[in-house]
């Protein structure tokens, strides 16, 4: 049995009616904080009272929870498992014991935080912006860079209002809520004098051609790569790159070929001397998708963001008045 079963099966087996629920406080403070000191500090607890209350906790779940290091004090395993699922549901409670706050987007100040990949940054953030600049001026917006791993915790604190990804790279908890916005196609794209003069691609041309792959979250594979497999079947890829202009820009001097969604094509295609070449109609496209944490559902001002964005990607706007005008090798 590994650790974290162990772990749990701890906490299946621990009676609630025997656990003193501030301790549950000071758990998620000495975790976080990895220092009494500090952790009396934020509670408003003298220190050897904290240090008490980390007595009572090692006693309960049989475990040292936090041991000195060169470093400092650092949490055992159990401990950062047992302060995860304590630091969500005090958040839970913090929310629901909270009156949600009004918002008037008009004259809020309210900075929100997006986690995603560059393919929301090209698609929406630009429509997104000039909407808040008519809708709401002094609103801001901060985009962090979607990693492998979903930031759960983030999430729960409301450091992260949303997540947006794609859920072909994504490995989400059911716990987290979710709405699926986008059904996107695939397209390809290669240099406009490439020696391939078909509109559309056949599995055959698939595999005979180079690839440049797009991968924002380091993975070394994708949905289509899992549907080749299936068929016995796998492409040739050259070069993984995480940015679609580099990508781009490499293919458009290259007999490369880059598969990337069809929203996003028809915005780069125009600025190199590229071609859009259709896909066989069987391969997988993308399912775009916006996660939040169920603490966060309630609050007024993320409601009518995530409204406003869904709507957006919805329609047209998304890419409306960003599309250059198509390349000419004339020009």
């Amino acid at each position: 049995m590994n650790n974290t079963n162990t772990f749990i099966n701890t906490v299946n087996d621990v009676k609630l009616h025997q656990l003193d629920l501030n301790l549950l406080l000071a758990l998620d403070a000495l975790v976080s904080l990895r220092s009494v000191t500090r952790a009396a500090e934020k509670l408003f607890v003298s220190q050897p009272a904290m240090s008490h209350s980390l007595n009572r906790l090692r006693k309960f779940f049989d475990d040292p929870l936090l041991v000195r290091s060169p470093h400092g004090m650092l949490p055992t395993q159990k401990a950062l498992y047992l302060q995860q699922g304590v630091h969500q549901a005090l958040s839970l409670l913090q929310s629901h014991f909270s009156q949600p706050e009004a918002f008037d987007p008009a004259t809020s100040a309210r900075r929100f935080t997006l986690c995603t990949t560059d393919y929301v940054e090209c698609v929406l953030i630009p429509p997104l912006v000039k909407k808040l600049a008519e809708a709401a001026p002094n609103v801001h917006i901060d985009i962090t860079i979607l990693r492998e791993d979903i930031p759960e915790l983030a999430l729960a604190d409301g450091e992260i209002d949303f997540l947006l990804g794609f859920d072909e790279y994504m490995s989400i908890p059911s716990y987290l809520c979710r709405e699926t916005w986008l059904n996107e196609p695939l397209i390809g794209i290669l240099r406009h004098d490439h020696p391939l003069q078909s509109d559309r691609l056949t599995l055959s041309d698939l595999i005979a051609l180079p690839h440049v792959f797009h991968a924002p979250l380091g993975n070394l594979g994708s949905p289509m790569d899992d549907f080749l497999a299936e068929r016995g079947l796998q492409r040739k890829i050259s070069v993984h790159s995480q940015s679609y202009m580099a990508a781009a820009a490499i293919v458009s001097n290259t007999d490369h070929l880059f598969i990337l969604p069809k929203k996003v094509a028809a915005m780069i295609a125009g600025y190199w001397p590229l071609k859009t070449v259709a896909l066989p109609e069987e391969l997988p496209g993308y399912h775009l998708n916006c996660i939040w944490h169920p603490v966060q559902d309630s609050h007024p001002a993320l409601h009518w963001l995530r409204d406003l964005m869904r709507k957006l990607i919805e329609s047209d706007d998304a890419t409306h008045g960003m599309i250059p005008p198509r390349y000419s090798p004339h020009e």
